[in-house]
């Protein structure tokens, strides 16, 4: 039986909900890092992350099953997903956007999207698709979940990380990811549209 591909996993969980969307994303939130109400705030947000990943993986294959959605037709509208958000962030320039107040802003509107994007839902679904067992399961949870309380530690730091580096490094990452990002999209369609074919034909 194939072994689980653990390094492209964790290479797409990095793209897609990884410290580069953290500190973007915390880097608006309140004025500096140590203020009580960022901190409570990335913690909050980082807990609904978690949340969400983890039923994503535990009962996300129930629910495409009982739906319907064949693995191929799963494939394929991540790949879509990723070739739309891949070309937004290629051709579309990036909005300012304005500093948030801790206080005010609830975490949701801070974890969906900005830091848990529809694409990190695709993901461990299409990985855990082919690996049914528990123990699967389970590596992906532990894989993802420690990708998120990393993400938290450098959320209580993002302003002092992007005050070191500067924006450029952010920019330069964001525009090689939106590349591999178009290029996984497109990989991904091809193999849904060739699985498709394959159980179609006589």
């Amino acid at each position: 039986m194939t072994e689980m591909p653990w390094g492209a996993l964790f290479g797409l969980l990095f793209m897609t909900m990884g410290p580069i969307r953290a500190i973007a994303v915390f880097s608006k939130v309140g004025e500096i890092d140590a203020t009580p109400g960022v901190r409570a705030l990335a913690g909050r947000s980082a807990l609904l992350v978690a949340g969400a990943f983890g039923l994503t993986v535990v009962m996300g294959n129930a629910v495409l099953a009982a739906w319907g959605v064949s693995f191929p037709v799963l494939i394929g509208a991540g790949g879509l997903v990723l070739v739309a958000l891949s070309l937004q962030a290629l051709i579309v320039p990036a909005t300012p956007i304005p500093p948030l107040d801790p206080a005010r802003t609830p975490a949701a509107s801070v974890a969906f999207p900005g830091l848990f994007p529809p694409i990190a839902v695709s993901v461990p679904l299409i990985f855990a698709t082919p690996f049914p067992g528990w123990e699967a399961k389970l590596g992906i949870l532990a894989l993802g979940l420690g990708l998120i309380a990393v993400n938290w530690l450098l959320m209580l730091r993002a302003k002092m990380i992007l005050g070191a580096i500067g924006p450029v490094p952010l920019q330069l990452f964001g525009a090689v990811f939106g590349v591999l990002q178009l290029a996984l999209g497109l990989q991904f369609m091809r193999d849904a549209v060739a699985m498709l074919a394959a159980a179609t034909s006589p």
